[in-house]
């Protein structure tokens, strides 16, 4: 969250992020009070993880997340046909309203858990009970990390609220490991001399055709000039446009643009689920 941000480079209480956490981890592991923030894959490996090196009974780890529950991902066999062109092509033609409504709601796709992490941390959790006593740490979903701050040199004080109690309180912990992601970057930067001849949609996002070419003003691609972009087309491609599974067949798709033939065939069915009914084509 943006309000522990400011604590993640100042001395004194190890505030990180996952990307850091094996190279801070056994000074971590010191920590009296260990708060992990982040319900998504990377905040349970980093949690089971602790867990398992902390002694029983003592353990004193905390782990929350914004979502409503520790969820597991998606992960089906047909719930996967999310991530192939079949999908890619039929969320494509969609109207824009359309998409932004589905993305809002495919975050268990690809933010959720996988279940045989969620399955070890609860063995692991159930084998600290057999002797009768409970491990000490606290797992809550639906929490939300509103502001933070250094009280001490060794201590840090959230301030949590739960959504669904409507309810505020406060959390003093030694440790923090922020497992909350990556921020995605605006094309605008980059690109920002070609600013006047970008198409956009009504969010003001570039506007990305099936090739998966940025939509340029006409006296642009008349002289044969395009840019073509990739993971960065989520609003117009769906949820599989960052995944590595799918980059074979855009990095196909865009040489054969390039080439202007079908220099690597491609396939024209690739799941057995039928999105829409009869055959949408891409749109422009």
């Amino acid at each position: 969250p943006d309000s522990l941000r400011p604590l993640v480079d100042a001395p004194g209480v190890p505030v990180l992020h996952t990307d850091d956490y094996l190279t801070h981890r056994d000074t971590l592991l010191t920590a009296g009070h260990i708060t992990v923030v982040g319900s998504g894959q990377s905040g349970a490996e980093v949690f089971l993880d602790l867990l398992r090196h902390r002694p029983a009974g003592r353990e004193r780890l905390h782990w929350i997340g914004r979502t409503e529950a520790f969820t597991p991902m998606e992960y089906s066999k047909l719930g996967l046909e999310h991530f192939t062109p079949d999908y890619t092509r039929y969320f494509h033609a969609l109207p824009e309203n359309v998409r932004d409504r589905l993305l809002a709601g495919q975050w268990q796709l690809h933010k959720g858990i996988d279940a045989d992490t969620l399955a070890a941390i609860h063995d692991e959790l159930y084998r600290r009970t057999l002797q009768g006593g409970w491990p000490d740490a606290v797992l809550t979903p639906g929490v939300t990390v509103r502001t933070a701050g250094r009280i001490s040199t060794t201590q840090i004080e959230l301030h949590l609220e739960h959504t669904q109690q409507n309810i505020r309180s406060r959390l003093t912990t030694d440790a923090v490991v922020l497992a909350t992601g990556h921020r995605e970057h605006t094309l605008d930067r980059i690109l920002a001399g070609l600013d006047p001849y970008i198409r956009r949609d009504n969010s003001e996002r570039p506007r990305i055709d099936a090739h998966f070419r940025l939509v340029l003003d006409p006296s642009i691609t008349a002289t044969g000039c395009n840019v073509h972009v990739q993971n960065a087309e989520r609003h117009t491609h769906g949820v599989g446009a960052p995944d590595l599974g799918l980059a074979a067949w855009r990095s196909a798709t865009i040489l054969n643009a390039l080439t202007e033939k079908e220099t690597y065939p491609l396939p024209t069915r690739t799941a057995f689920t039928t999105f829409g009914l009869g055959q949408p084509q891409p749109q422009p």
